[in-house]
């Protein structure tokens, strides 16, 4: 995959990388490994972790997998979301509720909903701050993260100087190469019309049905490294992402070729538009589904790779969205 600028922090990786949510939270141990290695032999280099994800250890597998590789990487990981501590029960629970979502997909939100209560959020302190970074580094058998991001912040964050000064002193003393911002869209369009330091990375949802950072990305490329995650609106929302899309490709406004194109939308098509809506002339450097088939995986490389849609179809496809809201 050919590499880009991320903005003007020095970085270069591929416009899709891989979302590690799901490592050994809604997968186990061999699928998680299995989907990290289709990864990187499809040319992803760029790994969006979290000290939150897999109850707290999806870092450890990423920094398992990347021993031998961790130059050729670039590792993003967050903090302000802390896991509970896996007692021996919960990790028997969670392994049930990994099958129970291999028989029952339906069975995601319930499950979704049992993780959220083992997660303490909201925790921006300096304390919790030196805490992340040194059991990220210490999971992730590393000496310094690419990017540190504030995990789903607020906006009263940007007023807390002394956090992000702390912040700034990690990427001086090396630890940090680039600290940043994950919230929604509106607090990162706020940070980066305050100019927030020492923050240089921002990431935010953008998908088919919340496409408002568009403006804002295409504004502020030269300055940030623009991350997009949940393009496909969240895992339990594909099904209705598809619908619009189905939607979309009968409306005659689109002509008959882009129509034609369309088809029936299959998955390698659905991935092309879903991606390239997001990704093209828009500004935003990297996206980062979190995708654990490997079917998947070729499909959003290919979407970005080799796309069937020249850039007026997608303008298009964005115009008959935004008249569909």
């Amino acid at each position: 995959m050919q590499d880009i600028e991320l903005g003007h922090t020095g970085l270069r990786a591929g416009q899709v990388g891989f979302g590690c949510s799901a490592l050994l939270g809604r997968s186990g141990r061999t699928e998680s490994l299995r989907a990290l290695a289709a990864a990187w032999d499809h040319g992803i280099r760029f790994f969006d972790t979290a000290r939150s994800y897999g109850y707290g250890e999806s870092e450890a597998l990423l920094g398992e997998f990347l021993q031998g590789r961790r130059d050729q990487a670039i590792v993003a990981t967050k903090f302000g979301i802390l896991a509970e501590a896996q007692s021996g029960w919960k990790q028997v629970a969670r392994s049930a509720a990994r099958r129970l979502i291999a028989v029952v997909p339906s069975a995601r939100s319930l499950v979704r909903r049992g993780v959220a209560t083992q997660l303490s959020s909201g925790r921006f302190t300096i304390p919790v701050l030196h805490q992340s970074i040194d059991e990220s580094l210490r999971k992730l058998r590393t000496d310094r993260v690419d990017m540190l991001f504030l995990h789903d912040a607020p906006s009263s964050v940007l007023d807390q100087d002394d956090l992000l000064g702390a912040m700034g002193r990690l990427v001086e003393a090396g630890k940090v190469r680039v600290a940043g911002l994950s919230a929604e869209p509106e607090v990162v369009k706020l940070a980066a019309e305050r100019r927030t330091q020492p923050l240089r990375a921002m990431e935010f949802p953008c998908n088919v049905f919340d496409r408002s950072a568009a403006g804002f990305a295409k504004r502020s490329a030269s300055q940030y490294a623009l991350v997009a995650n949940h393009p496909y609106g969240g895992v339990t929302r594909v099904q209705r992402c598809r619908d619009i899309l189905l939607a979309l490709a009968q409306q005659q406004a689109l002509g008959a070729v882009l129509r034609e194109k369309l088809g029936t939308l299959k998955d390698a098509v659905f991935a092309d538009v879903v991606l390239n809506v997001i990704l093209r002339d828009s500004g935003i450097h990297v996206v980062v589904p979190a995708m654990m088939r490997v079917e998947h995986i070729l499909a959003n490389v290919r979407a970005v790779e080799q796309s069937r849609f020249d850039s007026q179809e997608i303008a298009q496809i964005r115009h008959a969205l935004t008249a569909s809201e």
